[in-house]
């Protein structure tokens, strides 16, 4: 007689981790499942401080404003290491900048904008320029290209325990005009989760 009530509150025991136990995975597979950031970056603007094609060497003073865009669209917030952006001129690096680690809180979007400043005496010695600078002349204005490369690492960490790693990079093709002040870009992105 008296092993009936332990047998039904065994059984509501069982029961309730059962149904707890259920209501967790569907909150993890729903509402908890950690997701990957959504990194983008563009080049917001080119400022020209000097250009005089005329003197030997050449004087060329560019940067570049890079915006650097991540939301995180998951429940806990997502911690990132440094964000490095490389500039390149004919594969050849002619600049860097380094944005210091920082976090973007659970289901927000924050921009942090930095500066990459051209190194022109790598960019004025190469022959690449000659040659730009010269068809220049034939087919006015001078146009340079350049690539940015911009790295964002990082993992969320959802309810304490699952933790989702991911990296993103941002390449970004950009027409610089010097002469005008103008630039054009294309940017592409990848995501590696995990």
């Amino acid at each position: 007689m008296k092993r009936k009530p332990v047998v039904i509150c065994c059984s509501v025991l069982l029961a309730l981790i059962v149904i707890l136990a259920i209501v967790f995975v569907v909150l993890y597979f729903t509402v908890f499942r950690p997701r990957s950031p959504h990194v983008a970056a563009k080049v917001v603007s080119m400022t020209v401080s000097q250009v005089d094609v005329l003197v030997l060497p050449p004087k060329l003073n560019l940067s570049f404003d890079v915006a650097v865009t991540v939301r995180n669209p998951n429940y806990a917030s997502f911690r990132y290491g440094d964000v490095v952006t490389d500039l390149n001129y004919h594969g050849l690096a002619v600049g860097q900048s380094v944005m210091f680690a920082g976090e973007v809180g659970a289901r927000t979007t924050q921009t942090v904008t930095a500066t990459v400043v051209l190194q022109a005496d790598k960019v004025v010695f190469t022959p690449a320029f000659v040659q730009e600078l010269a068809a220049s002349v034939f087919s006015p204005p001078l146009m340079l290209p350049f690539e940015t490369r911009t790295t964002v690492a990082g993992k969320a960490v959802v309810a304490g325990t699952f933790k989702i790693k991911a990296s993103s990079a941002v390449t970004c093709s950009i027409s610089s005009y010097p002469l005008t002040g103008e630039s054009t870009t294309n940017c592409t992105s990848t995501t590696n989760v995990g």
